[in-house]
């Protein structure tokens, strides 16, 4: 149970602070931010150019708990429809809005990296919302290939397995999905990885994928989802954890070698990936312990308030810690926090906030500790926005206060 103090001091933040203040705005620049057919600007500052389609996962997330329901189908009609009307097989990495020429022609521009993470996150995005609502013609104008896409994803090259064939073999026995480009914030790169975000979303996309084809009475794909989803789970616990001081934790990536891959033993927010994608392969106590283990070098004092303490970004494998914070990190923290009864780290976040959120009120991407200061950057970035915004979103509606 809630202590009441800890209660009357999150009511009032929620409330009346700055993280009222930044959610309420934010929240509403992200609902203004869709455009009539759907379409939804990723940055504001021109950071980055189009609609990223990984966002409309988060998106999709935060618009089911809302209840902007009639914007959630929208914004998934806009990423099917523009595969359509661009002959494209897989939901692309980025989609530009749609322009009409002089003569009556479409032009959109398309950005199609290969990001199987962000796939995922858009077939998750439209099974879930469509075991949420009662909308036959939006189900069945996209099952097709959102099916195709679900078949895509749990067979090679991207998932590591092949029925039948020899075990000795990685590629084919592994149980991995490969991502050829993690967009991850390491070293300022993109990384060709088994990682946690793709097995998770994967997963996630799965699991309401199997649950829309035992609806829809479609026997022979619920029978693949059922048996590759198994091997997916098998995957994970067998090569994406590792044993530390007698505990089973998550690893961020496994990194391959053209064999069985090594673990890479640095750990940050891609670790907590089964909370956004609320899906878990494993029993709560894998997670548990590995953000556990997490906290132990990234749970550090705010250098200029050292009297507050928050979990920082991430480490590398020689233990060197990265001071920074980006927006979705801290609502997926926040969200862990919430399910595990940790009130007083979500005050701790709401302090951070209260010291260095005041002069914005939209949400910012990332705030790195740099030369002495707390320095933001893209205040307003979708896909950090969105989950921020579900985290702050579920925390509100489990103490009693609207959602939006």
């Amino acid at each position: 149970m809630m202590d009441s103090t800890i209660k009357a001091q999150l009511l009032n933040e929620l409330e009346h602070g700055t993280v009222s203040k930044v959610y309420h705005h934010t929240y509403q620049n992200i609902v203004d931010r869709v455009t009539a057919d759907g379409y939804f600007e990723e940055s504001l500052t021109g950071a980055y150019e189009g609609e990223y389609c990984r966002t409309i996962g988060g998106l999709v997330s935060l618009f089911i708990e809302t209840g902007e329901l009639a914007k959630a189908q929208a914004v998934v009609s806009f990423i099917f429809d523009s595969m359509e009307r661009n002959g494209l097989i897989k939901v692309p990495h980025v989609l530009g809005e749609v322009k009409y020429a002089a003569d009556g022609s479409v032009k959109q521009w398309v950005g199609t990296d290969d990001q199987v993470d962000g796939r995922a996150h858009v077939i998750m995005a439209y099974s879930r919302l469509c075991l949420l609502i009662d909308n036959p013609a939006f189900e069945n104008k996209y099952y097709d290939v959102a099916k195709a896409e679900m078949t895509v994803f749990l067979n090679q090259p991207y998932l590591y397995y092949q029925p039948g064939s020899n075990s000795n073999w990685s590629c084919t026995s592994m149980g991995l999905v490969f991502n050829g480009s993690f967009e991850h914030n390491r070293e300022f790169r993109r990384w060709s990885t088994f990682d946690l975000l793709s097995q998770s979303f994967v997963g996630a996309a799965g699991e309401a994928m199997l649950e829309l084809a035992k609806r829809r009475g479609d026997e022979l794909f619920v029978t693949f989802l059922q048996q590759r989803m198994g091997v997916l789970t098998t995957g994970i616990e067998q090569h994406m954890t590792r044993e530390v001081n007698g505990k089973k934790v998550y690893l961020e990536m496994r990194l391959p070698n053209g064999d069985w891959g090594v673990p890479y033993t640095g750990m940050g927010w891609v670790c907590y990936s089964p909370i956004a994608a609320q899906w878990e392969a494993l029993d709560r106590e894998v997670l548990d312990n590995t953000i556990e283990l997490l906290r132990e070098k990234l749970y550090l004092s705010d250098p200029l308030d050292q009297s507050n303490k928050i979990t920082m970004l991430e480490y590398d494998e020689h233990h060197t810690v990265n001071q920074s914070v980006i927006g979705k990190f801290m609502g997926w923290d926040l969200e862990y926090s919430q399910q595990s009864g940790q009130y007083d780290k979500i005050l701790n976040w709401f302090r951070f906030l209260n010291n260095y959120h005041t002069d914005q009120d939209l949400m910012m991407e990332q705030i790195n500790y740099t030369d002495g200061q707390w320095v933001k950057g893209d205040c307003g970035n979708g896909e950090q926005c969105v989950w921020w915004c579900l985290a702050i979103a579920r925390l509100r509606k489990e103490l009693g206060l609207p959602v939006a």
